[in-house]
């Protein structure tokens, strides 16, 4: 009898399982061509940035996104460091992948001065650069591009500071104002 029924709920957590793909998939190619409708305005955003000189943009707009509170690394006297952020990309790409690529400013947690990762979801394959690490202590922010798992996850924490940068910028501008 319990054998019946284990057999059962695998046959159903299987097709379960079928189905949460089937939506998996859609609702990435949902993202995809959001993220290809606004990547002309990200492209420009992007501009504006390098033209202004915004030097810290990237650290200050990290600064004012809370959700990323838990993934960045800490100073010396236990404060949330965002100044190591130079700059950001973070884009789904055809054929069900992602990349996210990091350029960082010298600091004390690695010596890497680009971290880039690209996943293929569908053939679960990662690409990435890996962390050359200053001193013993890890950060998921950094850890994931080590990492050989796809974490979604932290692709959409970064995706969303990538995608709403000015957002957090001015929120963290209009906080500490520039001089």
């Amino acid at each position: 009898m319990e054998s019946d029924v284990c057999r059962l709920l695998d046959e159903i957590q299987r097709d379960i399982d079928e189905e949460h793909l089937v939506f998996a998939r859609r609702d990435f190619e949902c993202k995809l061509e959001h993220h290809k409708a606004i990547r002309p305005l990200l492209l420009r955003r992007d501009s504006v940035i390098s033209e202004a000189l915004l030097e810290m943009y990237w650290g200050r707009a990290l600064a004012g996104f809370d959700a990323a509170r838990g993934i960045l690394p800490r100073d010396g006297c236990d404060r949330t460091s965002t100044q190591w952020m130079r700059s950001l990309v973070a884009e789904y790409l055809d054929g069900y992948g992602y990349r996210v690529h990091i350029e960082l400013n010298e600091n004390e947690f690695v010596s890497n001065r680009t971290l880039t990762k690209r996943v293929d979801l569908s053939l679960a394959s990662v690409e990435k650069t890996g962390v050359v690490w200053r001193g013993n202590r890890r950060y998921p922010v950094f850890e994931f591009f080590e990492s050989d798992t796809q974490d979604l996850d932290m692709f959409d924490i970064l995706y969303e500071l990538y995608v709403n940068s000015a957002s957090y910028f001015l929120m963290s501008s209009r906080s500490h104002p520039m001089p």
